[in-house]
């Protein structure tokens, strides 16, 4: 399975709170087959915020997990109807997600993912598409990044 295709975007992630969309996309993952259990990844996400914030600024957050329990690297996006709290670095709410799944073993690719994205999460014209771009727009944008 490739780490992303078009079936990984959901564009109407549910949810009001951080807890929920965590749960919206662990939900996807889990419909995608790439955890072995939904709930499992929800508390991994939650943990994963507790160290600090994957509110990176301009109303994206990278959620990320990387555990047993994660079968393969895939990576998800979503976006909100609504602006949800997140602590983000810059104080805003966020409604677009990109999530990072990688398998314990395999700490590498996840760095490796999370610094491609970080560095383009700069350019406003990539968070442009992000947040405004069709389903084939994003789903174009970030297999740019990851496919290098």
């Amino acid at each position: 399975m490739e780490i992303f295709n078009l079936e990984h975007i959901n564009m109407d992630l549910k949810g009001n709170e951080q807890k929920e969309v965590l749960s919206s996309l662990a939900d996807l993952a889990s419909s995608l087959d790439i955890v072995g259990d939904k709930d499992t990844l929800v508390n991994d996400y939650l943990e994963r915020e507790k160290e600090s914030t994957t509110g990176f600024g301009n109303g994206v957050a990278i959620p990320h997990a990387r555990s047993n329990n994660i079968k393969e690297a895939a990576i998800l996006f979503g976006r909100t109807d609504s602006d949800i709290e997140w602590d983000s670095l810059d104080g805003k709410p966020v409604n677009t997600f990109i999530s990072l799944l990688v398998p314990n073993d395999q700490g590498d690719t996840h760095l490796k993912l999370l610094a491609q994205l970080s560095r383009k999460l700069v350019h406003k014209d990539f968070v442009n598409i992000l947040k405004t771009g069709t389903k084939e727009e994003v789903f174009e944008a970030i297999n740019d990044i990851v496919s290098k």
